[in-house]
């Protein structure tokens, strides 16, 4: 796997971001049921309520899990001290030594994309948290049935994109509609489904607060430093990169990335498939 990936390097430096500034090392939306106001000191917690979420809707019976996109491998710990078996994927080398520090050696963790993942080993239990809206369909949903044990689960906690009027200014999540057909031709059948598209929300707000009053600032000062220092390589870069620091700006500084937003165009869903 490339570890200079775009998607794999934005995993490692959101990790060292999330540990440094919110002290949580949890790689996901956070779970707001009742405030709706999130801030940088209740972050973790919201991360945690999210991950007790997805334990508490683990079903009956499930022995071992192959959680897919692991992240730092904090629910995976979880999972094993509360008696689970756990498999992690993971396409990150960094984080991956990171899951190899907190789990036992019994683990097996595959550095790879979930469609590259080679194993003998059927589970009861494939988990994508945030991380299926990274996999294209056509590739997931066959794997998924072939390394499922009969009557094993999927469990998907994961954002996707409505089929509604307008552009949506943050990307990220299949089409919902386009997931359902797919899924319903499968032999998956639905047997749980939760829209928490509400209490996840909030994350975009604290999200555009931080773009606002910390990185917009820190861009133009950084911007204004290096105008007046080094004049003609500023006007350089800005000549050479000049439709992507368009494009930056456009997506990450508009004041569109809302809660708001983020509730009219996409749909956040935990989804339990049995086989």
């Amino acid at each position: 796997m490339n570890k200079h990936n775009s998607k794999v390097v934005g995993l490692d430096v959101g990790l060292l971001i999330g540990k440094f500034f919110m002290e949580t090392e949890d790689l996901h939306y956070g779970y707001w049921p009742h405030d709706k106001t999130a801030t940088a000191q209740n972050f973790a917690e919201a991360q945690q309520r999210h991950s007790q979420l997805i334990i508490d809707h683990i079903p009956e019976g499930v022995e071992n899990i192959l959680d897919v996109g692991s992240g730092s491998g904090n629910l995976a710990k979880k999972l094993i001290s509360l008696g689970y078996e756990v498999d992690c994927v993971i396409p990150s080398e960094f984080l991956a030594e990171r899951v190899k520090e907190k789990l036992d050696e019994n683990s097996t963790i595959h550095i790879c994309k979930f469609e590259a993942v080679e194993t003998d080993v059927s589970y009861d239990l494939i988990l994508f948290s945030e991380s299926f809206q990274y996999i294209p369909m056509d590739k997931s949903i066959p794997k998924i049935q072939k390394l499922l044990s009969p009557n094993g689960h999927l469990l998907i906690c994961d954002v996707f994109h409505k089929n509604v009027p307008g552009k949506s200014p943050m990307r990220g999540g299949h089409r919902l509609d386009y997931f359902e057909k797919i899924i319903g031709e499968s032999n998956l059948k639905l047997t749980c489904e939760l829209d928490i598209t509400e209490e996840t929300a909030p994350t975009y707000d604290f999200l555009n607060q931080l773009l606002t009053d910390v990185a917009e600032p820190i861009s133009e000062m950084t911007g204004g430093y290096l105008n007046y220092k080094y004049p003609k390589l500023t006007k350089l870069i800005k000549w050479k990169f000049q439709k992507k620091l368009n494009r930056i700006n456009h997506v990450w500084f508009s004041g569109k990335l809302t809660g708001e937003n983020f509730i009219k165009f996409k749909s956040y869903k935990l989804l339990i498939y049995k086989a």
